[in-house]
């Protein structure tokens, strides 16, 4: 009687297991990311920064509150290159199922989000250092601004 119980248990499993379908978007083709934005603030000298970037246009602000002469900021037209390179790699798959780290402002850290606007979808995510997609979009966003600042001399 045990032996039927279990196997008539693991054929219901396999049965249930084969008719679940995990949800994912129904054509990936027609999303559209619209904007990539990267925030940063902490710190004890009190520092923030805020870069977006889409299609058209760059945005970027950082503030230093103990040090307000390294405060800056620059609005520039995204360049076709910088754009379709930052939206290439980007699996919003694998960037919404990151799993977000705590915050490491106590430590006098600073802390991280980037946040990912498309056509369907809004996700952000802060502090999620152990997800590839996530530390992608960082260097990627951090690459372009360091292309900006060579243009503009601010190396």
């Amino acid at each position: 009687m045990y032996k039927l119980t279990v196997l008539s248990f693991f054929l219901l499993r396999c049965a249930d297991s084969n008719n679940h379908k995990t949800a994912q978007p129904k054509n990936m083709e027609n999303i559209e990311i619209r904007s990539v934005e990267i925030m940063s603030a902490g710190g004890q000298l009190g520092y923030s920064s805020r870069m977006l970037i889409d299609e058209d246009s760059t945005h970027y602000k950082q503030t230093v509150a103990v040090n307000q002469e390294k405060n800056s900021e620059y609005h520039k037209k995204t360049a076709s290159q910088d754009w379709n390179n930052l939206i290439a790699n980007i699996d919003l798959v694998a960037f919404k199922s990151a799993k977000e780290g705590k915050s490491v402002q106590p430590m006098d850290g600073i802390d991280i989000k980037i946040i990912v606007v498309s056509n369907s979808d809004t996700i952000s995510k802060m502090n999620a250092y152990n997800n590839s997609e996530w530390k992608y979009i960082v260097e990627h966003v951090y690459q372009v601004k360091m292309n900006i600042d060579g243009e503009r001399g601010n190396n």
